[in-house]
């Protein structure tokens, strides 16, 4: 089969396509025709080495959407010819990957693979967030940082879902759009207008936040936040290791919650995942596909994510 490798950390141009023998399953396992494997940032980190891989040629990327092509003799759930998504499965980006049947999502026939992949682990990520960590209630007060990115966009739609008033922001009016389409309430264009008074001017504190860069937001967010409210740190790019008012977060009797799906229990994955594909099938959520790029293009997808150069998730079809 065809798969995207590298056999050493380095920038994009270490990624090339080679041939990799077939995957066959275990009997608790499915083989899955890969159609479309998404690029999440923390897939650069392994890239570059920030983050180790087990061993090399190592094939990136934890998303998937694809059809399944075969099955093990003890599974029942799924059957040959379903379409199916998933995320925290290691080297999707290959024509086919072998994975157990708890690591896959039913995809509705109206729904693409390509988009499958798109919304792994974004809307993973924002569901874990908003459920399992924040325990969002309707009417509560949600502001999403980023909400033109691809998490930050899953997270507005399944906030809404919940029955809370979201505020997004965003840099520019286009993906304020973006926002205001996947159904944010209130929108804060943050590189003209300052998001702490934007905020105050809408409610008297957010009750849960969503934050994807911590470190550049943190003192703003314990300004903002509503006594008792909660802060999801789903990541911290500029400085993993931010000094912690703790006072004000003590004053505030705030809870900084941490987040990450690697690491998530089972039983919760498993619930999100269930619930994301009950939506998708009512029509309720989409993905949002920024790029799509052949396999042989992987150094192009790479650059482009890390360049932040599009909106949505950026896509490898085989």
């Amino acid at each position: 089969m065809k798969a995207v490798v590298y056999e050493q950390y380095g920038g994009p141009e270490v990624l090339q396509v080679k041939e990799m023998s077939n995957p066959s399953p275990k009997e608790n396992e499915v083989l899955i025709k890969v159609g479309g494997s998404a690029i999440n940032p923390v897939d650069t980190y392994f890239r570059k080495g920030i983050r180790q891989v087990p061993s090399f040629p190592h094939i990136p990327h934890f998303d998937l959407g694809g059809t399944i092509v075969e099955v093990g003799e003890k599974v029942t759930e799924y059957k040959i010819g379903d379409k199916v998504w998933g995320t925290n499965i290691p080297g999707t980006c290959a024509e086919y990957v072998v994975v157990s049947t708890d690591q896959v999502f039913p995809l509705p026939d109206f729904v693409s693979e390509v988009e499958g992949a798109a919304l792994a682990m974004p809307f993973m990520t924002a569901h874990l967030s908003l459920h399992f960590r924040a325990k969002v209630q309707p009417g509560e007060f949600v502001l999403i940082y980023g909400g033109a990115g691809a998490v930050g966009n899953a997270a507005i739609q399944l906030a809404k879902r919940a029955g809370a008033k979201v505020i997004a922001t965003a840099s520019t009016q286009e993906k304020l759009e973006l926002c205001k389409k996947a159904g944010a309430d209130y929108g804060i264009l943050y590189t003209e207008e300052d998001v702490v008074e934007k905020v105050k001017g809408i409610t008297d504190g957010v009750d849960v936040i969503l934050d994807m860069s911590l470190s550049e937001n943190m003192e703003s967010d314990l300004e903002i936040i509503k006594v008792g409210g909660r802060i999801i740190t789903i990541g911290s790019p500029k400085n993993n290791a931010p000094i912690l008012p703790w006072r004000v977060l003590n004053q505030k009797h705030a809870s900084l919650m941490g987040v990450l799906l690697f690491t998530a229990p089972k039983g919760e994955l498993v619930k999100a995942g269930e619930e994301i594909s009950s939506l998708l099938s009512q029509k309720t959520i989409h993905s949002h596909v920024g790029a799509t790029y052949p396999f042989e293009e992987a150094a192009k997808a790479h650059q482009a994510i890390e360049a932040h150069t599009l909106n949505g998730s950026i896509v490898l079809i085989p």
